[in-house]
């Protein structure tokens, strides 16, 4: 009998060459075809016009230029090198951030920021009275980890946005991962129509209007960020997800200063008002254990679908055990 071998065709993970920059093969399984693209605006030989992308030592000057050498479902990595572009950088001789609006229209690639630290590959928007998005996905199975998305008061704008009509833009099962929201960009992440979203891993700072927000019937997975003061200057959520259903968000640190100072803070933690079927646990809360309609409280601070299950959110008072209302 012949034994099929399902690894055929498929590269493994690859450890870098210890001082050798880009080295590493992208630690996930790949077609034996696949491209490696290189971003990096900083580099003296960075450019769009010449390079093909695939040579570290001679990289695109934009994402959008190694977006355009993506090949659906091929498993294409575009890594983009750090920058010294953030507004508390040291000052170092690379500084220039991405400063792009990107639109992924291909179907299963990676977009990874490389850099040692805790904040991400520095990325703002360009566009100007907050209309900006950095990166909108109109694709399916996208993945994008390891960037510090900021922007000047000026600027503001939108971080990702996910897309789906299912006609043009078919914005599901997208991966946010290891990524930072600084305090000066208006939303970090926005859902329209997508489902199965997976974020994971990233700290939302101060976020002026809504940390995650989608209006539509979606299905999201978040699990293991950290949301400070998330939507608070605007009234806005860590967590907005009206309509949504079938969520599952767990072990997640909500810090909302309104609650903290027993302040008005309606909704501002985690909304599925109009949702149903979903298990929020295991959460941590800057509010107190009560729901009983008081500034600051558990059923002031968030509020739950009908149909949910909310076991075990740790509140400052005490464990809750039951939906907010």
């Amino acid at each position: 009998m012949t034994v099929r071998d399902r690894t055929a065709g498929y590269m493994p993970g690859q450890a870098g060459v210890l001082g050798i920059d880009f080295t590493a093969r992208y630690a996930k399984s790949m077609m034996a075809d696949s491209r490696l693209l290189y971003v990096n605006p900083n580099h003296d030989r960075a450019t769009d016009n010449g390079n093909t992308g695939e040579d570290p030592e001679c990289p695109f000057a934009t994402v959008a230029a190694a977006l355009l050498r993506c090949r659906d479902n091929r498993g294409d990595v575009i890594f983009v090198g750090q920058n010294d572009g953030w507004q508390w950088g040291g000052g170092s001789a690379w500084r220039t951030p991405i400063a792009e609006e990107v639109i992924i229209t291909v179907d299963g690639i990676s977009l990874v920021g490389i850099q040692p630290g805790t904040m991400g590959v520095p990325w703002n928007p360009v566009t100007a009275a907050g209309a900006g998005v950095c990166i909108t996905v109109n694709a399916i199975d996208v993945s994008i980890e390891g960037f510090n998305f900021f922007a000047d008061t000026a600027l503001g704008g939108t971080a990702i946005a996910m897309n789906w009509d299912g006609t043009t833009t078919f914005g599901d099962n997208t991966e946010i991962s290891y990524c930072q929201f600084d305090e000066d960009v208006t939303t970090a992440i926005q859902g329209d129509g997508t489902w199965y979203t997976h974020i994971h891993h990233c700290w939302f700072q101060q976020v002026d209007t809504d940390g995650i927000i989608a209006t539509a019937a979606e299905s999201f997975h978040i699990h293991d960020c950290t949301f400070i003061d998330a939507g608070v200057p605007s009234s806005g959520a860590a967590i907005a997800l009206p309509g949504a259903d079938r969520c599952n968000i767990h072990h997640n640190y909500i810090f909302n200063s309104n609650a903290i100072a027993a302040a008005a803070a309606t909704d501002e933690g985690i909304n599925l008002t109009g949702g149903s079927d979903n298990i929020v646990g295991g959460n941590y809360f800057s509010c107190i254990l009560t729901d009983t309609g008081a500034n600051g409280d558990w059923g002031d601070l968030n509020t739950g679908g009908a149909t949910d299950a909310w076991p075990g959110n740790w509140c400052t008072t005490g464990l809750a055990v039951t939906t907010p209302s």
